[in-house]
């Protein structure tokens, strides 16, 4: 039995115990062109839109009502995609331009 994206971006999120509605992973598929029926044939290629997601991830709020909570391990997160960029040879859009100098007036 082949994989298809759809059961391969499944498989990610479980294993980053991430829970994400098919609606949801949908909307993504669409938004990249993906087929999610597709077979499984450029890992890599789906693992580099599948570190957009983790991107996403980051920016959500935390959520606490009564007893229901939702939170991320930011910080296990960021670790994670740092990871993988360097993996996959892509920029790490989170720590991009962190040590960039804006402006001289330091130096004043």
């Amino acid at each position: 039995m082949a994989v298809t994206n759809k059961d391969y971006f499944q498989s990610k999120l479980r294993r980053l115990s991430i829970t994400m509605s098919d609606e949801d992973l949908d909307v993504f598929f669409a938004s990249k062109q993906i087929t999610e029926s597709g077979d499984l044939d450029k890992p890599d290629q789906m693992d580099i839109a599948f570190t957009e997601i983790v991107l996403e991830l980051l920016v959500k709020p935390d959520i606490s009502e009564d007893s229901y909570s939702v939170k991320w391990d930011r910080k296990a997160l960021e670790t994670w995609y740092s990871i993988e960029c360097s993996r996959l040879g892509i920029p790490n859009l989170i720590t991009q331009g962190k040590d960039e100098v804006k402006d001289i007036s330091f130096l004043a």
